[in-house]
């Protein structure tokens, strides 16, 4: 339900039913027609999109003030799943969610790597749903050059704002004070995910007195050389599906919380 209201091709469904509808009323009919086939357009076009998630994710930062550093680097999950048939993780596109908190581990920029809730790591009370593989997504971090005890994962949490009470609850029991801000600690964690999901995860970190850095990842990059721009894509169709999904979201956290 949640992959409905957030797709733009299901709201151009709609126009298109509602069009066949109403064909006995020919100005309805232009109409709504006239819609689906502009909403269509304007959902499949790049620059559009780029324009709507550079406003969106504008502001944070992509990289970190010179000699500054952190005890915890924060990525946030949605970069992987396990993949038990090769025992081995498989990336999408948001994959530089972790190689970025891996080179700022490996620049000394942050301490401990923290990693919430992704599909490599994510396990769950139901075996029958989506179940990951966090011992051997640990001993691949590893063989990257991360030594086990600066490695952390939080395992549970299936949504944004249970990755920031989860990870609230396991940085508490640490030894060291690991928040900045309302929460007491010395020194805030750099929370790092992609640029669209920026603004909602760090409302939610901030609703659970976790007062979080930004770092963004994932940015909208203009490719030099790049044709066709201009024409529609379905890819930026499921990009806008990404994006009305944080809209709401951040709508629902705000209201909620």
């Amino acid at each position: 339900m949640k992959l409905l209201i957030c797709s733009p091709a299901f709201y151009v469904f709609l126009l298109i039913v509602a069009a066949y509808l109403c064909r006995r009323r020919k100005r309805w009919k232009y109409t709504l027609a006239a819609l689906a086939l502009f909403f269509s357009l304007f959902f499949s076009l790049e620059p559009i999109y780029e324009l709507a998630a550079k406003k969106w994710s504008e502001g944070y930062p992509s990289s970190v003030p010179t000699g500054k550093t952190y005890q915890y680097g924060i990525v946030l999950g949605g970069f992987s799943y396990w993949d038990w048939e090769r025992n081995r993780p498989e990336f999408g596109g948001n994959a530089d969610r972790l190689t970025e908190g891996i080179r700022l581990y490996r620049s000394g920029t942050i301490r401990k790597l923290v990693i919430a809730s992704d599909g490599s790591i994510i396990q769950r009370d139901d075996t029958s749903k989506q179940s990951g593989n966090p011992q051997a997504m640990t001993d691949y971090l590893v063989r990257l050059g991360i030594p086990r005890q600066d490695i952390i994962l939080e395992t549970k949490a299936t949504t944004t704002h249970e990755n920031a009470v989860f990870i609230k609850q396991l940085l508490s029991s640490q030894s060291s004070p690991p928040f900045g801000g309302g929460v007491g600690g010395e020194a805030s964690p750099l929370l790092i995910t992609s640029s669209t999901h920026m603004r909602r995860s760090l409302m939610a970190f901030q609703q659970e007195g976790i007062q979080a850095d930004p770092y963004v990842t994932d940015c909208i990059v203009k490719v030099k050389g790049k044709e066709g721009r201009w024409l529609p894509s379905l890819h930026v169709v499921r990009d806008w599906q990404s994006l009305i999904h944080e809209f709401i979201g951040y709508a629902v956290y705000k209201i909620r919380w």
